[in-house]
């Protein structure tokens, strides 16, 4: 059994609730960012939007390696966002 099998024992809903959760908490992490003027607030929306294909796979719109796909891509672009924006403050 790979690891991390077991999980296949669980039921769905928990996974759904999880994710509504992942996407909740990244929506309130974008408002407390917004709301202190933090200048990367818009990169958070990335991963709110990365926890919408996890919910498409549940949804049966996704294969599960394809939300994975587009989720990493989502967490890279964020990432470099971050990472050339600080670059950016730290030349200005």
């Amino acid at each position: 059994m790979p690891i991390g099998g077991f999980l296949d024992s669980f039921p769905v809903m928990l996974f759904v609730g999880a994710h509504v959760m992942f996407l909740l908490v990244g929506v309130w992490a974008w408002k407390k960012a917004a709301g202190s003027g933090n200048k990367f607030a818009p990169a958070f929306w990335l991963y709110v939007v990365s926890q919408v294909f996890f919910l498409a796979f549940f949804g049966g719109a996704l294969t599960m390696k394809m939300a994975v796909l587009l989720e990493q891509t989502l967490i890279v672009v964020t990432v470099l966002w971050i990472a050339l924006q600080a670059s950016d403050s730290a030349r200005a």
